[in-house]
């Protein structure tokens, strides 16, 4: 038995393995021996079921290598067919705002890109030996204590923005007013029409502004799109997205609830691969004494049938994976809002993070991933636009509204003291059971069903009809 299993282990080594460099996100994947492309066996849920014979296959891989140009004669690259094309681009020059353990991270990011392309010229925090440590980490010739005063560096071309997320607003209308292009992290605000101000404000200006939704960018998310395009996987059927971790009540406060931190990733994901408008939200929850959601159940209607099922939970730890279901097969992705693998039943595609064994780790699960989302900022740049088309402006402000219903839905923040809306037909009763008179009643009705389209209160003042009966 030892033996057989140790065949099997050297097997899978070499079974099925294709090396690509810099081949997304239009590769070609191949079948695995003894499949034409066009055939395809039984789709499951990989590796789901203890039972599932499957698994303990040998199982061919795919490894994509993504590696950056780092020759100095390298001052751009355009990922265009899989390969690197060079033109003489200027260098991008980043302020950090703040100083924090996701700067720190996508600082580490742009380590791995060209530095003709990318370099930190400027940082804040609050503390200056905060900045002042950052800086010397980092190389970085500008510390400030004030926001403002890293608006008005004129060394500045683009700022990173993440604060905590209820800061997010003001600190992008700062940089914006002074002429600086944008990249904040999700939420980009916290209610649709806080967006809707900060979208037509960059417009105006003719700034380039980005919710940092950098999974969009990594190699995995567009390598599943294009399998999408291909119909690898037949007409999408659902899409499943699980995230929990344990998160202190505290701190979740700061980020603005579960469904602000953990469940715009599913979503996010669902509209990649549905690429339209859901046609109605449901959503369960539970939500603390602060009104800040803890956990939820989200499910997100399309056309044809079409749905996803959206579990976070800030309270356990879920199984933080997301699974596209097809007609005709599935791919499932671990740490979905950061993949490196996606899993079919026939072949595992692999996508390393660049900079390989030898770059430090990052504070937060393979942020090294987001070198893409920089490149794709500096692209757009360039190219004089103002948005990025893998997460569009619209798609900003859909998921926002799509927020804004769900914490109207769970009686998050500012919604948890808003008035109850009566049912009409409760309403109507309610009259029934007091006004005797037909022609009495008749009118009644009417005042309260006008009430409704007038917008008006729903709530009736019994003593007011029975002083209004009397008079009668």
């Amino acid at each position: 038995m030892f033996k057989l299993i140790t065949y099997f282990k050297s097997r899978s080594k070499k079974l099925g393995v294709r090396c690509y460099q810099n081949n997304l996100p239009t590769a070609h994947a191949t079948s695995s021996p003894g499949k034409s492309d066009g055939s395809r066996g039984r789709f499951g849920f990989v590796g789901c079921d203890m039972g599932d014979q499957n698994m303990w296959r040998p199982r061919p891989r795919q490894l994509h290598i993504n590696r950056f140009p780092s020759s100095k004669a390298d001052s751009k690259a355009i990922l265009e067919r899989g390969d690197w094309v060079m033109d003489e681009g200027p260098t991008l020059r980043w302020g950090i705002a703040p100083v924090s353990l996701m700067a720190d991270d996508f600082a580490a990011a742009l380590s791995v890109l060209p530095e003709q392309h990318h370099r930190i010229v400027s940082c804040v925090a609050a503390y200056q030996s905060h900045a002042l440590a950052f800086a010397e980490r980092h190389q970085v010739e500008n510390v400030y204590t004030s926001f403002e005063d890293l608006a008005k560096c004129p060394n500045v071309d683009v700022v990173y923005i993440s604060p905590l997320n209820p800061q997010h607003s003001e600190l992008c209308h700062l940089m914006l007013n002074h002429d600086k292009h944008v990249l904040c992290e999700k939420p980009l605000c916290m209610t649709e029409e806080q967006v809707t101000k900060l979208l037509e404000k960059a417009r105006a200006r003719g700034l380039f502004l980005m919710e940092g939704m950098w999974p969009r960018c990594v190699p995995a998310y567009h390598y599943l799109r294009h399998q999408i395009l291909r119909n690898r996987l037949g007409e999408i059927k659902q899409v499943h997205c699980t995230l929990g971790l344990p998160v202190s009540q505290g701190r979740l406060g700061l980020y603005g609830g579960v469904t602000n931190d953990f469940g715009v990733y599913g979503m996010q994901l669902a509209l990649w691969v549905f690429r339209e408008v859901p046609r109605c939200l449901k959503v369960s929850g539970r939500v603390n004494s602060e009104h800040v959601d803890v956990s939820a159940d989200i499910e997100l209607c399309f056309t044809r049938g079409k749905r996803a099922l959206i579990e976070v939970s800030s309270e356990k730890k879920l199984s933080n994976q997301a699974v596209i279901q097809g007609k005709d097969g599935s791919i499932k992705m671990n740490n979905y809002w950061c993949p490196t693998r996606l899993i079919t039943e026939e072949v595992d595609y692999e996508f390393p993070l660049p900079g390989g064994d030898q770059m430090p780790p990052t504070h937060y699960h393979n942020r090294l991933g987001m070198c893409y989302e920089a490149e794709e900022v500096r692209n757009c740049i360039l190219k004089g636009s103002t948005e990025s088309d893998d997460f569009s402006h619209k798609e900003s402000l859909l998921l926002a509204n799509l927020m804004d219903t769900i914490h109207a839905e769970l009686g998050v923040g500012e919604f948890a003291n808003r008035n109850e809306v009566s049912d009409l037909q409760k309403q109507i009763e309610n009259v029934q059971d007091i006004v005797k008179d037909p022609e009495e009643l008749a009118s009644e009705t009417c005042r309260v069903v006008e009430d409704v389209s007038m917008g008006g209160s729903l709530e009736i003042n019994r003593q007011e009809v029975k002083d209004q009966v009397k008079g009668h």
